[in-house]
């Protein structure tokens, strides 16, 4: 007992005397329990390497991706009453093109990988007006959508032999582009009536209309803002796909629009919006009006604007339209006559160009 207390005393002692070694005793004793197991360096670098991926995915770009999206046959979206379709008739396909706001991650594979033909690049202020939103955007083009779709319907029952009566307020002005010489002329809002003395019913007319002037000419419009008819004067611009045509740079749709028409006939489109299907559902509807199978059996795809008169107007991403019909498989391709480009490149498969209803279903006779 008095050893044990004699050793305890020295030790104190040699403490007291040296007392750095106590503190680096203490230290170290605390050291070894708080210390933790080091994380080896490779798992930090796949941990960094997973964070940037993950923001990569999720930050967004100022661009779109365009890709073909699937093509749609025809008759799994609209339905004729009494149709005189039978299940051994070919196809009519919609083929359209899907849009996804690009990431980081997205433009990195789209530069990496620039010689696949199935994507496009665009930059948003292309796509949507500066002044206008994504959910504002789409609501247009689904204005547009319900659009094609009566003038489809009026365009393939007035070539079935059918009465159609249209009535419309005029056009109305859903936006104005920036850079747009009207600019300060017209408003969101005004239904444009005439266009240099032309009665103007639909969108379709009055691009057609403003699209058979040279770029620079002078319009004269007749416009209703707030209840009052008023003449302005509006200077064109460059159409931006065909320079030698002309563009007012403003997004119009129907103002008031009612047909008298037989209404007999049903549309399931789901998500798909803007009037670039038009040509389609009316050969469709066409088809199920009439007693003959004008596709001969065929796949046939396309793409194009219509208006109720029968009148084939143009339509963007044809060229990825065209991809998706090869991959189907299809034997006809339909457009529009009038399409700028190096159309004549596309030869997979055969393409029909066309300036009208009438005109194409005397192609389709075999």
């Amino acid at each position: 007992m008095e050893m044990r207390d004699r050793d305890k005393k020295n030790s104190e002692e040699r403490n007291l005397q040296n007392p750095q070694n106590s503190g680096k005793s203490e230290n170290s004793r605390n050291f070894r329990r708080t210390r933790e197991p080091r994380v080896p360096t490779r798992y930090k670098i796949i941990g960094l390497l997973l964070l940037v991926f993950v923001a990569l995915n999720f930050i967004p770009s100022g661009y779109y991706i365009l890709e073909p999206a699937a093509p749609m046959a025809l008759r799994e979206i609209i339905q004729v009453e009494e149709s005189y379709r039978e299940e051994d008739w070919g196809e009519f396909y919609l083929t359209a093109v899907g849009q996804r706001r690009a990431t980081l991650w997205d433009l990195g594979l789209f530069f990496l990988m620039p010689a696949r033909e199935d994507r496009e690049l665009s930059p948003v202020e292309a796509t949507i007006p500066p002044d206008m939103s994504e959910v504002e955007y789409l609501e247009f083009m689904s204005r547009l959508m319900q659009d094609s779709q009566l003038e489809a319907q009026a365009a393939a029952y007035r070539e079935a032999g059918y009465q159609v009566a249209i009535s419309s307020q005029g056009v109305e002005v859903v936006q104005v582009m920036e850079e747009s010489r009207a600019v300060d002329i017209l408003k969101s809002g005004d239904i444009i009536k005439e266009i240099e003395g032309e009665r103007v019913e639909m969108p379709s007319e009055a691009q057609q209309v403003i699209r058979g002037f040279p770029a620079g000419s002078e319009l004269n419009l007749i416009i209703l803002r707030n209840g009052e008819e008023i003449e302005v004067e509006v200077i064109t611009r460059e159409y931006e796909d065909d320079p030698e045509r002309s563009s007012l740079g403003i997004y119009i749709t129907s103002a008031g629009l009612d047909y008298e028409m037989p209404e007999r006939v049903s549309f399931a489109p789901g998500n798909l919006v803007g009037p670039s299907a038009g040509i389609m559902f009316a050969l469709e509807i066409y088809n199920q009006l009439t007693e003959e199978d004008i596709t001969g059996g065929r796949k046939i795809a396309g793409s194009g604007t219509i208006n109720y008169r029968g009148d084939i107007g143009p339509v963007d991403g044809v060229r990825l339209k065209y991809k998706s019909a090869v991959d189907l498989g299809t034997e006809l391709f339909i457009i529009p006559a009038d399409l700028p480009g190096d159309i004549d490149l596309l030869n997979d498969i055969e393409i029909i160009e066309v300036e009208s209803l009438s005109e194409l279903l005397d192609k389709l006779q075999i």
